[in-house]
């Protein structure tokens, strides 16, 4: 699979990048933390796991540039310390992309998710010109669904992923996501 470059965007608190080698320990110890995958499809259950799916999915977040779009890993601009990731993934069964992210415990409570999510959004937008974007949430994950609603998510029902019940939401081009300033405009 060819890989393209992964672009790397900085907000006020953040550096976005493509993930290397060097995230493996990082990723797999925020893999296996019960309270960080609790929400995660498999959840507590496959932490025993976590350093194989640290290489797995590290792998794809990079193969997964080669359309053109992906996950960044997440890094703390004043530390320059791994803190979670955060992207946009084309679903296996429909024609959509979904904003995700993840943080590590030590990351949560201070805005990071929605920094990190508001970027990819703006990236998915005014760079890739995409006219939607979605995104699911298990309904109990109250962390999650304040994140998605504060970068101007619109809740669009309830449904099953990955055969858990979620509630998805979903933002069109025009209705102006989140950025570190507020609401955005839309694109002109």
């Amino acid at each position: 699979m060819v890989r393209k470059q992964v672009p790397q965007i900085e907000t006020a608190r953040l550096l976005l990048r493509g993930f290397t080698d060097a995230d493996h320990g990082a990723y797999a110890a925020m893999r296996a933390d019960p309270d960080v995958v609790r929400f995660l499809p498999g959840g507590e259950a496959l932490v025993p796991f976590a350093d194989e799916i640290a290489t797995s999915r590290i792998k794809a977040f990079r193969d997964g540039w080669s359309r053109g779009f992906g996950v960044w890993a997440i890094e703390a601009r004043d530390t320059g310390g791994f803190i979670g990731y955060a992207g946009l993934a084309k679903m296996e069964r429909s024609a959509d992309v979904e904003v995700l992210y993840g943080l590590t415990r030590a990351a949560w409570g201070r805005g990071y998710a929605r920094e990190a999510a508001g970027a990819a959004l703006t990236f998915a937008f005014d760079v890739l010109g995409l006219a939607r974007v979605v995104a699911f949430v298990m309904p109990e994950n109250g962390a999650s669904v304040e994140v998605l609603e504060a970068i101007g998510m619109r809740r669009i029902g309830e449904t099953t992923y990955n055969d858990f019940p979620v509630i998805g939401y979903a933002i069109n081009a025009g209705d102006g996501p989140m950025d570190e300033e507020g609401p955005g405009t839309p694109p002109t």
